[in-house]
């Protein structure tokens, strides 16, 4: 059976590649299951001519049901490899960075429980979220194969897990990152999202992306004082989509990486 995470990347795979590539990739597939399970067929058919002419016919169906079952089950274990391969080389540029009281990682299957715990309404209607989609990021976790670009915030005193990010390209700068966050109900108004955005905010730079883009609606102050705080200057003001579906006024950020006195003199010649 199919992993959930692979069906997810077949399904994406065959809604971005042209038809004709995905008709010729699975073709290939065909040939090369069809080409042994036809020659098969044949010497069965050939060793079998005392058989009823009904269940010869049976055979080469249940031959050729077979022969596209499995051609396209091995195509689509390879497009979702290639996909994941990609998707992570897109996505997960960032490895752990810690700060004086946190330690921000990828998350694994064992932190399910305690992510589910910091999404909570308010979380959900800052960021635009519906519960479907906070479940299917939970679920995602817990199948070891986490959604792109996520990163969990874990408290050094304890090992709680304080809240999450997500790190996401740009989708208008191929050199730009953008970033987003939360903090669970339990641990807000204790600094914790200044100091994650800050330490990502750099960390992003050191990955070599020049630009970190930060969104947010209008009403969000408490997201527009992080981003003053870190030197984030406005860039945007539009009307922005949200996965909910609601279209809300946002301010959209960009922290550019400073360039140092030795960096500027390294590129001139």
């Amino acid at each position: 059976m199919f992993p959930t995470w692979r069906i997810a990347y077949v399904a994406a795979a065959i809604q971005q590649a042209p038809r004709d590539a995905v008709a010729r990739g699975l073709a290939s597939w065909i040939v090369t299951v069809g080409a042994p399970a036809v020659f098969l067929g044949i010497v069965v058919t050939v060793e079998s001519r005392s058989a009823a002419g009904g269940l010869i016919i049976v055979f080469w169906v249940a031959l050729m049901v077979g022969v596209l079952l499995v051609a396209g089950g091995l195509w689509a274990w390879r497009v979702s490899g290639i996909v994941d391969k990609e998707t992570s080389a897109l996505y997960n540029v960032l490895g752990v960075v810690e700060t004086a009281r946190l330690v921000l990682r990828p998350p694994v299957p064992q932190d399910a429980v305690a992510l589910a715990a910091t999404i909570d309404p308010q979380m959900l209607t800052g960021n635009g979220w519906t519960e479907r989609e906070a479940r299917a990021m939970v679920k995602s976790v817990r199948s070891g194969y986490p959604t792109p670009g996520l990163l969990v915030f874990q408290a050094c005193s304890d090992g709680a897990l304080v809240g999450g990010a997500t790190v996401h390209p740009s989708e208008s700068d191929p050199s730009a990152r953008t970033l987003g966050w939360w903090i669970g109900p339990r641990h807000r108004r204790a600094g914790y999202a200044t100091e994650a955005v800050a330490a990502l905010v750099e960390a992003i730079h050191d990955a070599g992306f020049a630009t970190v883009e930060i969104g947010t609606t209008e009403s969000n102050l408490a997201v527009q004082r992080i981003c003053d705080k870190i030197g984030a200057i406005e860039k945007d003001r539009r009307a922005q989509p949200l996965p909910n579906g609601s279209v809300v006024p946002s301010i959209w950020y960009a922290h550019r990486q400073a360039l140092t006195t030795t960096s500027v003199e390294e590129m001139l010649p």
